[in-house]
Protein backbone atom coordinates (compact mmCIF):
# COMPACT_ATOMS: atom_id res chain seq x y z
CA UNK A 1 0.00 0.00 0.00
CA UNK A 2 0.92 3.71 -0.95
CA UNK A 3 0.59 6.11 1.53
CA UNK A 4 -1.90 9.03 -0.37
CA UNK A 5 -0.49 11.93 1.62
CA UNK A 6 3.39 11.40 1.29
CA UNK A 7 3.92 8.31 -1.22
CA UNK A 8 5.68 6.41 1.28
CA UNK A 9 5.09 2.72 0.71
CA UNK A 10 5.96 0.97 3.93
CA UNK A 11 3.09 0.59 6.64
CA UNK A 12 2.91 -0.53 10.39
CA UNK A 13 0.29 -2.12 12.08
CA UNK A 14 -0.90 0.10 14.87
CA UNK A 15 -4.04 2.04 16.02
CA UNK A 16 -5.96 4.97 15.38
CA UNK A 17 -8.83 7.56 16.93
CA UNK A 18 -11.87 8.33 15.50
CA UNK A 19 -13.81 11.59 15.82
CA UNK A 20 -17.37 11.24 14.31
CA UNK A 21 -19.40 14.15 14.88
CA UNK A 22 -23.32 13.93 14.73
CA UNK A 23 -24.85 17.26 15.61
CA UNK A 24 -23.86 18.70 18.94
CA UNK A 25 -22.48 15.49 19.89
CA UNK A 26 -19.28 14.09 19.12
CA UNK A 27 -18.35 10.30 19.81
CA UNK A 28 -14.59 9.63 19.97
CA UNK A 29 -13.72 5.73 19.13
CA UNK A 30 -10.54 4.70 19.96
CA UNK A 31 -7.82 2.01 19.61
CA UNK A 32 -9.50 0.93 16.32
CA UNK A 33 -6.94 -0.85 14.43
CA UNK A 34 -5.27 0.00 11.04
CA UNK A 35 -1.92 0.12 9.44
CA UNK A 36 0.13 3.52 9.97
CA UNK A 37 2.31 5.13 7.54
CA UNK A 38 5.82 4.62 8.79
CA UNK A 39 6.94 8.18 7.36
CA UNK A 40 4.00 10.43 8.15
CA UNK A 41 1.93 8.66 10.30
CA UNK A 42 -1.53 8.74 8.31
CA UNK A 43 -3.92 6.26 9.23
CA UNK A 44 -5.68 3.59 7.11
CA UNK A 45 -8.57 1.60 8.13
CA UNK A 46 -9.60 -1.50 5.96
CA UNK A 47 -13.14 -1.73 4.55
CA UNK A 48 -13.86 -4.16 7.35
CA UNK A 49 -12.91 -2.41 10.12
CA UNK A 50 -14.87 0.74 8.82
CA UNK A 51 -17.82 -0.97 8.82
CA UNK A 52 -17.97 -2.14 11.80
CA UNK A 53 -16.71 1.25 13.40
CA UNK A 54 -19.75 2.60 11.59
CA UNK A 55 -22.20 0.05 12.67
CA UNK A 56 -20.69 0.93 16.52
CA UNK A 57 -21.17 4.69 15.67
CA UNK A 58 -24.60 4.06 14.56
CA UNK A 59 -25.33 1.82 17.40
CA UNK A 60 -26.90 3.23 21.02
CA UNK A 61 -23.86 2.20 22.77
CA UNK A 62 -25.51 0.81 25.67
CA UNK A 63 -23.37 -0.50 28.21
CA UNK A 64 -20.40 0.89 26.00
CA UNK A 65 -19.86 4.26 27.05
CA UNK A 66 -16.36 4.66 29.36
CA UNK A 67 -16.48 8.44 29.31
CA UNK A 68 -18.81 10.84 28.83
CA UNK A 69 -18.97 14.67 29.20
CA UNK A 70 -20.30 17.76 28.51
CA UNK A 71 -18.49 20.95 26.68
CA UNK A 72 -19.67 24.18 25.33
CA UNK A 73 -22.86 22.73 24.64
CA UNK A 74 -21.75 19.80 22.90
CA UNK A 75 -21.53 15.66 24.20
CA UNK A 76 -18.07 13.91 23.96
CA UNK A 77 -18.65 10.12 23.89
CA UNK A 78 -15.81 8.20 23.90
CA UNK A 79 -15.87 4.52 23.09
CA UNK A 80 -13.49 1.65 22.72
CA UNK A 81 -13.33 -0.46 19.10
CA UNK A 82 -13.26 -4.11 20.54
CA UNK A 83 -13.01 -6.25 17.41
Amino acid sequence: MTCLLCKNKKMTRGTTVLPIECGKAVLLVTDIPARICANCGEPYIDEKTAKEVEALANEELNGLISFKKRRNGRTLVVTEFAA
